[in-house]
């Protein structure tokens, strides 16, 4: 689901359940960072978190792309 959807469906939700929502985005992205952080090789050079934190964004990106696309094609 975009990013976009999910903010038209927390219009409808209570304001405490759309920020709970909103603090587990957060959350998924630190640990998704932190996970790249700890997965890369040693031998790769240090990351700093903004790096980590870019690419985190990126796959939150591809991934809410394909879940879109997926979204699309059963809603047809």
């Amino acid at each position: 689901m975009s990013r976009r959807a999910r903010r038209s469906k927390l219009k409808v939700m209570s304001r405490q359940t759309s920020q709970l929502l909103e603090a587990f985005d957060e959350e998924k992205r630190a640990f998704t960072a932190e996970f790249f952080r700890r997965a890369i090789p040693f031998d790769s050079g240090p990351l700093d978190d903004e790096e980590t934190a870019r690419a985190a964004d990126a796959i939150f990106s591809m991934l809410d792309a394909e879940e879109a696309r997926e979204n699309d094609a059963t809603s047809r």
